[in-house]
């Protein structure tokens, strides 16, 4: 019984990355209470785990006496039959018996071990994933349940609630997922990492990954606004005058943001380069439409008259009013797009 406990206790612990250390100490926690019942609870109990043989004893020491005054001592008659060879002024070992080690130990520390387990599960998923919030991890799909998709990691789990998935994203069990590692806790009932695909930080990292200068800091993103299965804008700046920060994102033949957008199934994303200059921070904001002046409206309130052409003020607006809403939210500028005729003095404003 205690060889085939300790083989299993090797694999679960190799399969759960869990110390074989959890498991004795449970083991002989489980014992000691076993052990306390059937030596009256007065006893010196001693666990013994051998852990290259196999072999798991249990027992307490008596010194052999002719009469015994305390639970410490043991009469030479009784001795005899734990020890043959017994005689008054030994010390002798009384092992708790086999059969009640087994059946009993064996129900007890079932409870004493899944707990300590769990505990010690927690705590290893805690300490390798933290470390790795704000970055992005990927898992296999696990299941599917009601708040959401349950990934495989290579120790525990992580949950992506449906909330923090694209309109766009699809996945089946068995499917590899990326996401960005929202948050770790430290413990409870269910997965402790919790991962996002639909915040703007998902995006970041995706470029992060991708886009070697970024990695590198010789490419900053300023910042990001992102509609998850629409759009993101990225604005970027170099770090160096010899590297064209968009041109670093996009790639040759745009084979980076390519693989981003397919990530992101299908989303666009439009990478824009930061400019101290609000005016052409905001014209390039508003890309792909073609800006024809930035009118500064009120700077404390943030506030920018933008003039498109006629031709362009649809993909200014974007579908569902996404382009200037993001550009808006990038600037961090209230944005109100105008569309003059030039040889008409009537204005069209659209206010978002």
């Amino acid at each position: 019984m205690a060889e085939e406990l300790l083989k299993s206790i090797k694999e679960i612990s190799r399969e759960r990355g869990i110390s074989t250390d959890v498991f004795y100490t449970a083991i002989e926690e489980a014992l000691l209470i076993v052990a306390d019942k059937y030596f009256d609870n007065s006893e010196d109990v001693h666990v013994e785990i051998d852990k290259e043989k196999g072999n798991i004893s249990v027992y307490v020491t008596k010194l052999v006496v002719d009469e015994p005054e305390d639970d410490s001592e043991i009469s030479w008659k009784k001795a005899l039959k734990h020890d043959s060879k017994a005689k008054p002024g030994d010390i002798i070992k009384i092992f708790l018996p086999g059969e009640t080690m087994g059946r009993v130990a064996a129900h007890t520390a079932r409870n004493i071990i899944m707990e300590k387990v769990q505990k010690a599960e927690q705590e290893s998923v805690y300490s390798k994933y933290v470390q790795l919030t704000d970055t992005i991890l990927t898992g296999q799909v696990r299941r599917i349940e009601k708040g959401g998709i349950i990934a495989a990691l290579e120790i525990g789990e992580a949950i992506i609630p449906f909330k923090e998935l694209s309109p766009k994203d699809e996945f089946d069990r068995g499917n590899l997922i990326k996401f960005y590692v929202k948050r770790v806790f430290p413990e409870g009932k269910g997965p402790l990492v919790l991962g996002s695909r639909y915040v703007g930080n998902f995006v970041g990292e995706l470029i992060k990954k991708e886009v070697p200068e970024v990695s590198e800091g010789i490419v900053k993103i300023y910042a990001i606004a992102r509609e998850p299965g629409i759009k993101s804008k990225v604005a970027v700046y170099s770090t160096e005058k010899s590297v064209d920060p968009v041109g670093a994102v996009v790639g040759m033949n745009g084979n980076r943001v390519l693989a981003i957008t397919k990530e992101l199934n299908g989303e666009r994303v439009d990478v824009i380069a930061w400019s101290d200059s609000i005016e052409r921070f905001i014209t390039s904001a508003l890309t792909p439409a073609v800006v024809t002046r930035v009118n500064i409206i009120d700077e404390e309130r943030r506030i920018a008259e933008v003039t498109v052409t006629e031709s362009t003020l649809s993909a200014a607006i974007g579908k569902k009013g996404s382009n200037i809403k993001l550009a808006s939210r990038l600037t961090k500028w209230n944005l109100q797009l105008t569309n003059r005729m030039e040889k008409n003095e009537d204005l069209t404003r659209k206010k978002l």
